[in-house]
Protein backbone atom coordinates (compact mmCIF):
# COMPACT_ATOMS: atom_id res chain seq x y z
CA UNK A 1 0.00 0.00 0.00
CA UNK A 2 1.38 3.50 -0.77
CA UNK A 3 1.46 5.66 1.86
CA UNK A 4 0.60 9.69 1.74
CA UNK A 5 4.59 10.82 2.41
CA UNK A 6 5.37 8.43 -1.19
CA UNK A 7 2.46 10.06 -3.26
CA UNK A 8 3.57 14.12 -2.16
CA UNK A 9 7.12 13.36 -3.01
CA UNK A 10 6.14 12.14 -6.44
CA UNK A 11 4.16 14.79 -6.97
CA UNK A 12 6.79 17.51 -6.37
CA UNK A 13 9.41 15.70 -8.44
CA UNK A 14 6.47 16.07 -10.83
CA UNK A 15 6.26 19.85 -10.42
CA UNK A 16 9.74 20.05 -10.71
CA UNK A 17 10.48 18.43 -13.57
CA UNK A 18 7.68 20.82 -15.69
CA UNK A 19 9.23 23.83 -14.51
CA UNK A 20 12.64 22.97 -15.55
CA UNK A 21 11.06 21.85 -18.96
CA UNK A 22 9.57 25.30 -19.49
CA UNK A 23 12.47 27.00 -18.52
CA UNK A 24 14.62 25.74 -21.48
CA UNK A 25 11.84 25.94 -23.55
CA UNK A 26 11.49 29.76 -22.26
CA UNK A 27 15.65 29.90 -23.05
CA UNK A 28 15.20 28.39 -26.44
CA UNK A 29 12.16 30.98 -27.55
CA UNK A 30 14.34 33.66 -26.40
CA UNK A 31 17.59 33.34 -27.79
CA UNK A 32 15.81 32.94 -31.67
CA UNK A 33 14.44 35.99 -30.87
CA UNK A 34 17.82 37.64 -30.23
CA UNK A 35 19.14 36.69 -33.29
CA UNK A 36 16.29 37.64 -35.64
CA UNK A 37 16.84 41.36 -33.76
CA UNK A 38 20.68 41.40 -34.34
CA UNK A 39 20.24 39.83 -38.27
CA UNK A 40 17.74 43.14 -38.75
CA UNK A 41 19.89 45.65 -37.55
CA UNK A 42 22.83 45.10 -39.76
CA UNK A 43 20.08 44.64 -42.68
CA UNK A 44 17.59 46.83 -43.93
CA UNK A 45 14.65 45.14 -45.59
CA UNK A 46 13.38 48.26 -48.11
CA UNK A 47 10.75 49.05 -50.76
CA UNK A 48 10.22 44.65 -51.22
CA UNK A 49 10.87 41.41 -49.97
CA UNK A 50 13.44 40.87 -52.96
CA UNK A 51 15.41 43.93 -52.23
CA UNK A 52 17.92 44.35 -49.44
CA UNK A 53 20.25 47.05 -48.38
CA UNK A 54 22.88 47.39 -45.93
CA UNK A 55 22.33 49.97 -43.12
CA UNK A 56 25.26 52.71 -43.80
CA UNK A 57 28.17 52.50 -40.96
CA UNK A 58 27.39 54.73 -37.48
CA UNK A 59 29.44 58.06 -38.22
CA UNK A 60 31.58 59.54 -35.47
CA UNK A 61 30.05 63.91 -35.59
CA UNK A 62 32.87 65.85 -34.81
CA UNK A 63 31.84 68.88 -32.62
CA UNK A 64 33.14 72.46 -33.44
CA UNK A 65 35.16 73.89 -30.74
CA UNK A 66 35.44 78.27 -30.09
CA UNK A 67 37.08 80.75 -28.40
CA UNK A 68 36.14 82.65 -25.22
CA UNK A 69 38.40 86.24 -24.86
CA UNK A 70 37.85 88.58 -22.76
CA UNK A 71 39.45 91.21 -20.07
CA UNK A 72 39.56 90.90 -16.03
CA UNK A 73 39.62 94.55 -14.47
CA UNK A 74 38.10 96.32 -11.10
CA UNK A 75 34.95 98.24 -10.41
CA UNK A 76 36.90 101.34 -10.77
CA UNK A 77 37.83 100.13 -14.40
CA UNK A 78 41.79 99.24 -13.66
CA UNK A 79 42.56 96.07 -15.61
CA UNK A 80 44.23 93.68 -13.62
CA UNK A 81 47.20 92.18 -14.63
CA UNK A 82 48.71 89.10 -14.05
CA UNK A 83 45.80 87.34 -12.49
CA UNK A 84 44.66 83.90 -12.08
CA UNK A 85 41.61 82.83 -14.27
CA UNK A 86 39.90 79.88 -14.76
CA UNK A 87 37.19 78.15 -16.42
CA UNK A 88 34.98 76.39 -14.74
CA UNK A 89 31.47 73.88 -15.48
CA UNK A 90 28.19 74.61 -13.87
CA UNK A 91 28.93 72.34 -10.94
CA UNK A 92 32.21 74.43 -10.51
CA UNK A 93 34.63 72.29 -11.77
CA UNK A 94 38.21 73.33 -13.07
CA UNK A 95 38.02 72.88 -16.83
CA UNK A 96 40.99 75.25 -18.09
CA UNK A 97 43.37 77.87 -16.37
CA UNK A 98 45.38 81.01 -17.90
CA UNK A 99 47.13 84.23 -16.50
CA UNK A 100 45.65 87.50 -17.80
CA UNK A 101 48.97 89.66 -19.82
CA UNK A 102 50.88 92.09 -18.05
CA UNK A 103 50.69 95.66 -18.43
CA UNK A 104 53.06 97.90 -20.45
CA UNK A 105 55.01 100.20 -18.98
CA UNK A 106 53.60 99.34 -15.81
CA UNK A 107 50.48 101.47 -16.54
CA UNK A 108 49.46 100.56 -20.31
CA UNK A 109 46.87 97.84 -21.23
CA UNK A 110 47.28 94.28 -19.65
CA UNK A 111 43.94 92.22 -18.68
CA UNK A 112 43.52 90.19 -20.95
CA UNK A 113 42.84 86.28 -20.74
CA UNK A 114 41.70 83.71 -23.53
CA UNK A 115 40.42 80.07 -23.64
CA UNK A 116 40.78 78.08 -26.77
CA UNK A 117 39.11 74.52 -27.64
CA UNK A 118 35.63 75.25 -25.67
CA UNK A 119 32.79 73.32 -26.37
CA UNK A 120 29.46 75.58 -26.22
CA UNK A 121 27.48 74.82 -23.05
CA UNK A 122 27.22 76.87 -19.85
CA UNK A 123 30.78 78.05 -18.21
CA UNK A 124 31.96 79.62 -15.35
CA UNK A 125 34.30 82.86 -15.65
CA UNK A 126 36.72 82.66 -12.51
CA UNK A 127 39.40 85.56 -11.69
CA UNK A 128 41.55 85.44 -8.45
CA UNK A 129 42.70 89.12 -7.58
CA UNK A 130 44.46 87.93 -4.29
CA UNK A 131 41.79 89.35 -2.06
CA UNK A 132 38.64 87.88 -0.54
CA UNK A 133 36.21 89.34 -3.30
CA UNK A 134 37.04 88.14 -6.56
CA UNK A 135 35.35 87.89 -10.38
CA UNK A 136 32.94 85.29 -10.92
CA UNK A 137 30.38 84.90 -14.28
CA UNK A 138 28.53 82.83 -15.48
CA UNK A 139 28.93 82.67 -19.67
CA UNK A 140 26.69 80.37 -22.54
CA UNK A 141 28.81 79.69 -25.09
CA UNK A 142 27.15 79.61 -28.28
CA UNK A 143 28.43 78.09 -31.62
CA UNK A 144 30.41 81.08 -31.86
CA UNK A 145 33.30 82.71 -30.85
CA UNK A 146 32.60 84.63 -27.25
CA UNK A 147 34.03 88.39 -26.41
CA UNK A 148 32.89 89.00 -22.83
CA UNK A 149 34.68 92.08 -23.52
CA UNK A 150 35.64 93.62 -19.32
CA UNK A 151 34.62 91.88 -16.85
CA UNK A 152 34.58 93.97 -13.36
CA UNK A 153 35.04 93.14 -10.10
CA UNK A 154 32.17 94.83 -8.19
CA UNK A 155 32.04 95.68 -4.68
CA UNK A 156 29.54 95.81 -2.55
CA UNK A 157 29.56 98.78 -0.25
CA UNK A 158 27.99 99.72 3.24
CA UNK A 159 25.12 101.70 3.14
CA UNK A 160 25.49 105.37 5.26
CA UNK A 161 23.03 107.72 6.83
CA UNK A 162 22.90 110.91 5.75
CA UNK A 163 21.35 112.82 8.21
CA UNK A 164 23.93 112.04 10.93
CA UNK A 165 26.13 114.11 9.12
CA UNK A 166 26.32 117.84 10.59
CA UNK A 167 28.44 118.96 8.31
CA UNK A 168 29.11 119.74 4.68
CA UNK A 169 31.62 117.82 2.16
CA UNK A 170 33.99 120.96 2.07
CA UNK A 171 36.10 120.76 4.82
CA UNK A 172 39.26 122.79 5.14
CA UNK A 173 42.29 120.93 6.53
CA UNK A 174 44.34 123.72 8.24
CA UNK A 175 44.67 121.54 11.45
CA UNK A 176 42.54 118.41 11.34
CA UNK A 177 40.75 117.58 14.98
CA UNK A 178 42.09 114.89 17.00
CA UNK A 179 38.51 113.13 17.36
CA UNK A 180 35.56 112.37 14.68
CA UNK A 181 32.89 114.88 14.74
CA UNK A 182 29.70 114.35 16.84
CA UNK A 183 27.66 112.85 16.03
CA UNK A 184 29.85 111.03 13.69
CA UNK A 185 31.96 109.10 16.32
CA UNK A 186 31.72 105.69 14.83
CA UNK A 187 33.07 106.38 11.15
CA UNK A 188 36.73 107.87 10.75
CA UNK A 189 36.92 109.77 7.35
CA UNK A 190 39.80 110.35 5.52
CA UNK A 191 41.04 112.95 3.03
CA UNK A 192 42.17 111.38 -0.11
CA UNK A 193 44.79 113.63 -1.97
CA UNK A 194 45.19 113.19 -6.22
CA UNK A 195 48.90 113.93 -7.67
CA UNK A 196 46.93 117.47 -9.46
CA UNK A 197 46.26 118.27 -5.68
CA UNK A 198 42.42 117.53 -5.66
CA UNK A 199 41.35 116.32 -2.35
CA UNK A 200 38.09 114.46 -1.05
CA UNK A 201 36.98 114.16 2.36
CA UNK A 202 35.59 110.15 2.30
CA UNK A 203 34.89 106.97 4.53
CA UNK A 204 37.01 103.85 3.11
CA UNK A 205 35.43 101.48 2.41
CA UNK A 206 38.40 99.02 1.50
CA UNK A 207 41.69 98.99 0.05
CA UNK A 208 42.55 96.52 -2.58
CA UNK A 209 46.49 96.05 -4.00
CA UNK A 210 45.69 99.02 -6.38
CA UNK A 211 42.63 100.75 -5.64
CA UNK A 212 40.85 102.25 -3.07
CA UNK A 213 37.04 102.15 -2.55
CA UNK A 214 34.82 104.77 -0.31
CA UNK A 215 31.73 106.63 0.03
CA UNK A 216 32.17 110.50 0.19
CA UNK A 217 31.31 112.16 3.19
CA UNK A 218 27.77 113.29 4.27
CA UNK A 219 26.99 111.83 0.74
CA UNK A 220 25.89 108.28 -0.26
CA UNK A 221 27.85 108.51 -3.44
CA UNK A 222 29.72 106.14 -3.90
CA UNK A 223 33.42 105.99 -6.20
CA UNK A 224 37.26 104.50 -6.25
CA UNK A 225 40.40 105.64 -7.41
CA UNK A 226 43.28 104.24 -8.32
CA UNK A 227 46.66 104.20 -6.15
CA UNK A 228 48.78 105.32 -9.15
CA UNK A 229 46.66 108.20 -9.03
CA UNK A 230 47.11 109.13 -5.17
CA UNK A 231 49.40 111.36 -4.06
CA UNK A 232 48.57 110.57 -0.58
CA UNK A 233 45.76 109.44 2.57
CA UNK A 234 45.14 110.33 5.79
CA UNK A 235 42.82 110.13 8.34
CA UNK A 236 40.90 112.07 11.04
CA UNK A 237 43.61 111.10 13.93
CA UNK A 238 46.60 112.53 11.26
CA UNK A 239 47.94 108.93 10.52
CA UNK A 240 49.25 108.53 6.75
CA UNK A 241 47.74 105.29 5.74
CA UNK A 242 49.31 105.87 2.28
CA UNK A 243 52.04 107.78 0.69
CA UNK A 244 52.63 107.45 -2.82
CA UNK A 245 56.26 106.96 -4.46
CA UNK A 246 55.78 110.79 -5.90
CA UNK A 247 55.43 111.98 -2.00
CA UNK A 248 57.99 110.55 -0.39
CA UNK A 249 60.29 111.44 -3.41
CA UNK A 250 59.20 115.07 -2.64
CA UNK A 251 60.25 114.71 0.99
CA UNK A 252 64.02 113.35 0.28
CA UNK A 253 64.26 116.42 -2.45
CA UNK A 254 64.16 118.70 0.10
CA UNK A 255 65.58 117.10 3.05
CA UNK A 256 68.15 118.72 4.66
CA UNK A 257 67.99 121.57 1.95
CA UNK A 258 67.53 125.60 2.55
CA UNK A 259 65.10 127.30 1.54
CA UNK A 260 61.12 128.62 2.95
CA UNK A 261 58.02 127.20 3.93
CA UNK A 262 54.41 128.66 3.02
CA UNK A 263 51.47 127.87 5.76
CA UNK A 264 47.97 127.42 4.93
CA UNK A 265 47.82 130.13 7.59
CA UNK A 266 49.75 132.81 4.83
CA UNK A 267 52.98 133.10 7.26
CA UNK A 268 56.16 132.39 5.49
CA UNK A 269 59.44 130.57 7.51
CA UNK A 270 62.60 131.10 5.70
CA UNK A 271 65.22 128.07 7.09
CA UNK A 272 68.41 126.50 6.56
CA UNK A 273 67.61 123.07 7.32
CA UNK A 274 64.37 121.11 6.87
CA UNK A 275 64.00 117.65 8.36
CA UNK A 276 60.52 115.33 8.23
CA UNK A 277 59.95 112.84 10.62
CA UNK A 278 60.27 109.50 8.57
CA UNK A 279 57.73 107.18 10.05
CA UNK A 280 54.94 109.55 10.08
CA UNK A 281 53.00 108.16 13.01
CA UNK A 282 53.46 111.73 14.34
CA UNK A 283 54.03 113.56 11.46
CA UNK A 284 56.21 116.42 12.09
CA UNK A 285 58.63 118.63 10.38
CA UNK A 286 61.75 120.08 11.97
CA UNK A 287 63.32 123.39 11.12
CA UNK A 288 66.60 124.71 11.36
CA UNK A 289 67.86 128.36 11.32
CA UNK A 290 71.40 129.44 11.82
CA UNK A 291 70.12 133.16 13.28
CA UNK A 292 69.09 131.16 15.88
CA UNK A 293 71.98 131.25 18.69
CA UNK A 294 70.34 128.40 20.68
CA UNK A 295 70.36 125.54 18.03
CA UNK A 296 66.82 124.33 18.68
CA UNK A 297 64.86 123.36 16.16
CA UNK A 298 61.30 124.46 15.33
CA UNK A 299 58.79 121.97 14.87
CA UNK A 300 55.64 122.33 12.79
CA UNK A 301 52.74 119.91 11.51
CA UNK A 302 52.73 118.46 7.99
CA UNK A 303 49.23 119.05 7.49
CA UNK A 304 49.84 122.94 8.53
CA UNK A 305 52.75 123.00 5.41
CA UNK A 306 51.14 123.93 2.15
CA UNK A 307 54.21 124.38 0.13
CA UNK A 308 57.99 124.27 0.85
CA UNK A 309 60.08 126.22 -1.88
CA UNK A 310 63.89 124.55 -1.35
CA UNK A 311 66.65 127.65 -2.25
CA UNK A 312 69.78 127.28 -3.78
CA UNK A 313 71.29 124.38 -2.48
CA UNK A 314 68.47 122.50 -5.11
CA UNK A 315 71.31 123.27 -7.92
CA UNK A 316 73.20 119.88 -6.29
CA UNK A 317 70.55 117.88 -7.73
CA UNK A 318 70.64 119.83 -11.06
CA UNK A 319 74.25 118.80 -10.98
CA UNK A 320 74.35 115.45 -10.08
CA UNK A 321 71.60 114.31 -12.75
CA UNK A 322 73.60 116.33 -15.59
CA UNK A 323 76.78 114.16 -14.68
CA UNK A 324 74.62 110.56 -14.69
CA UNK A 325 73.22 111.68 -18.23
CA UNK A 326 76.24 112.25 -19.69
CA UNK A 327 77.69 108.99 -17.72
CA UNK A 328 74.76 107.25 -19.68
CA UNK A 329 75.21 109.34 -22.44
CA UNK A 330 78.93 108.60 -23.36
CA UNK A 331 78.39 104.98 -22.00
CA UNK A 332 76.16 103.95 -24.27
CA UNK A 333 78.23 105.49 -27.52
CA UNK A 334 81.42 104.00 -26.24
CA UNK A 335 79.32 100.48 -26.18
CA UNK A 336 77.72 100.79 -29.99
CA UNK A 337 81.16 101.44 -31.48
CA UNK A 338 82.62 98.43 -29.17
CA UNK A 339 80.10 96.61 -30.73
CA UNK A 340 80.04 98.14 -34.13
CA UNK A 341 83.83 98.45 -34.55
CA UNK A 342 83.86 94.53 -32.66
CA UNK A 343 86.86 96.60 -30.85
CA UNK A 344 88.05 97.30 -27.19
CA UNK A 345 90.05 100.07 -29.00
CA UNK A 346 87.15 102.84 -29.41
CA UNK A 347 86.94 103.87 -25.21
CA UNK A 348 90.39 104.67 -25.36
CA UNK A 349 89.82 107.89 -27.56
CA UNK A 350 87.84 108.98 -24.84
CA UNK A 351 91.04 109.16 -22.27
CA UNK A 352 93.64 112.14 -22.75
CA UNK A 353 96.95 111.38 -24.02
CA UNK A 354 99.15 111.87 -21.25
CA UNK A 355 102.51 111.16 -23.36
CA UNK A 356 101.98 113.66 -25.80
CA UNK A 357 99.43 116.35 -23.92
CA UNK A 358 99.30 118.43 -27.15
CA UNK A 359 97.53 115.50 -28.98
CA UNK A 360 93.86 114.69 -27.36
CA UNK A 361 91.70 112.99 -29.63
CA UNK A 362 88.25 114.50 -30.29
CA UNK A 363 86.39 112.13 -28.67
CA UNK A 364 88.34 113.39 -25.15
CA UNK A 365 87.27 116.82 -25.75
CA UNK A 366 83.76 116.32 -26.65
CA UNK A 367 83.31 114.32 -23.56
CA UNK A 368 84.63 117.04 -21.18
CA UNK A 369 82.68 119.26 -23.12
CA UNK A 370 79.34 117.79 -23.09
CA UNK A 371 78.78 116.93 -19.10
CA UNK A 372 78.79 120.93 -19.02
CA UNK A 373 76.31 120.90 -21.41
CA UNK A 374 74.18 117.99 -19.73
CA UNK A 375 74.47 120.59 -15.76
CA UNK A 376 73.55 123.39 -17.51
CA UNK A 377 70.40 121.81 -19.42
CA UNK A 378 69.40 120.12 -16.29
CA UNK A 379 69.88 123.10 -13.95
CA UNK A 380 67.82 125.18 -16.59
CA UNK A 381 65.18 122.64 -16.84
CA UNK A 382 64.32 122.56 -13.06
CA UNK A 383 64.26 126.19 -12.93
CA UNK A 384 61.63 126.13 -16.06
CA UNK A 385 59.60 123.52 -14.28
CA UNK A 386 60.35 125.24 -11.14
CA UNK A 387 61.28 121.79 -9.43
CA UNK A 388 62.24 123.75 -6.50
CA UNK A 389 58.27 123.87 -5.53
CA UNK A 390 56.88 121.23 -3.67
CA UNK A 391 53.39 121.22 -2.55
CA UNK A 392 52.06 118.79 0.40
CA UNK A 393 48.42 119.43 1.86
CA UNK A 394 45.89 121.42 -0.70
CA UNK A 395 44.39 124.01 0.68
CA UNK A 396 40.23 122.94 0.33
CA UNK A 397 38.85 120.46 -2.21
CA UNK A 398 38.04 123.00 -4.57
CA UNK A 399 41.58 124.15 -5.10
CA UNK A 400 44.07 122.17 -6.52
CA UNK A 401 47.45 122.42 -6.92
CA UNK A 402 49.49 124.53 -9.08
CA UNK A 403 51.38 121.29 -11.01
CA UNK A 404 50.74 118.28 -10.92
CA UNK A 405 53.25 115.82 -8.37
CA UNK A 406 53.90 113.08 -9.92
CA UNK A 407 57.74 112.41 -10.41
CA UNK A 408 58.81 109.68 -13.09
CA UNK A 409 61.19 107.32 -11.91
CA UNK A 410 63.31 105.23 -13.93
CA UNK A 411 64.15 102.57 -11.11
CA UNK A 412 60.89 102.00 -10.61
CA UNK A 413 59.88 101.28 -14.00
CA UNK A 414 62.85 99.14 -14.57
CA UNK A 415 62.17 97.59 -11.33
CA UNK A 416 58.12 96.62 -12.05
CA UNK A 417 59.26 95.47 -15.73
CA UNK A 418 61.89 92.94 -13.95
CA UNK A 419 59.47 91.92 -11.36
CA UNK A 420 57.68 88.66 -13.05
CA UNK A 421 61.49 87.40 -13.52
CA UNK A 422 62.63 88.67 -10.01
CA UNK A 423 59.90 87.27 -7.61
CA UNK A 424 60.86 83.74 -8.52
CA UNK A 425 63.99 84.02 -6.87
CA UNK A 426 62.19 85.17 -4.15
CA UNK A 427 60.34 81.92 -3.58
CA UNK A 428 64.06 79.67 -4.12
CA UNK A 429 65.58 77.63 -1.31
CA UNK A 430 68.71 79.57 -1.86
CA UNK A 431 67.27 82.71 -1.36
CA UNK A 432 65.42 82.11 1.86
CA UNK A 433 68.32 80.21 3.33
CA UNK A 434 70.62 83.24 2.47
CA UNK A 435 67.69 85.18 4.59
CA UNK A 436 67.31 83.04 7.25
CA UNK A 437 71.17 83.16 7.85
CA UNK A 438 71.19 86.10 10.73
CA UNK A 439 68.29 84.12 12.61
CA UNK A 440 70.62 80.89 12.27
CA UNK A 441 73.34 82.69 13.64
CA UNK A 442 71.46 84.21 16.44
CA UNK A 443 70.77 80.47 17.00
CA UNK A 444 74.02 79.40 17.09
CA UNK A 445 74.54 81.68 19.67
CA UNK A 446 71.43 81.22 22.09
CA UNK A 447 72.59 77.51 21.87
CA UNK A 448 76.57 77.94 23.62
CA UNK A 449 74.97 80.20 26.01
CA UNK A 450 75.03 79.11 29.50
CA UNK A 451 71.92 79.11 31.61
CA UNK A 452 72.64 81.04 34.65
CA UNK A 453 71.84 78.08 36.71
CA UNK A 454 74.70 76.07 35.66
Amino acid sequence: MISKKQIYSSIFLLKSLIVYLIMIFSFIIAQENLEQINGSDSESVVMNDSLKIKAPPAVNIIEERFTINGKAAYGNGVMVPDAEVMLLDTLEKTLQTTRTTTKLFGRFFGGSFKFENILPGEYIISVDLGTKVGIKKRIHLKNKNLDLGVVKNEVEFPKYEIDDYTDSTRIYYERLITDPVEPDSINVRHIVIELDGSARTVLIDSMLRDSVFYTLSGELTRDSIPLDDTYAIYNDYGYFIHQSRSFRDRINEVQKRDGYIIFHSGDTLNFDNIFFEPSFKSPDVATFHYDDTTGLPRFHSVYDIYKVHTGPSYVERSIERGFYTGIVFHGATMGFQILRKKSFKPPLSYLPNFSKPENKTNSYYSMITSFSFFTLGWVGYDWYMDRRSNYFTPKDELSPFPKNMFVFSAREWVFNQAQPFIDPIYETKVWKWWQDRNKRKDERKRAKRKSVFD
